[in-house]
């Protein structure tokens, strides 16, 4: 299973949608759904501008982390805010 499934609104719920609509305009992509099972998702997105991490809530807002790493699969390392 990738990072990104290939329907990630699949494991949104309508705030989450409407938020990411919004957030895209600003440059936020999705970088990884976290799957622990399917009621329990994260999903982690990456600003394109500023590489700047943060959570997609169930309410719809972004919220900024300084703790979370992704691995760069390109680069074999960890990257982190």
């Amino acid at each position: 299973m990738g990072p990104i499934p290939s329907e990630p609104k699949v494991y949104l719920n309508a705030e989450q949608v409407s938020g990411l609509s919004v957030l895209r305009k600003f440059g936020w992509r999705i970088v990884c759904v976290r799957r622990p099972s399917a009621s329990d998702t994260t999903t982690i997105l990456i600003n394109k501008h500023s590489c700047k991490l943060g959570v997609l809530g169930s309410d719809g807002i972004l919220r900024l982390t300084n703790n979370l790493q992704i691995r760069d699969t390109k680069k074999k390392h960890i990257v982190t805010e």
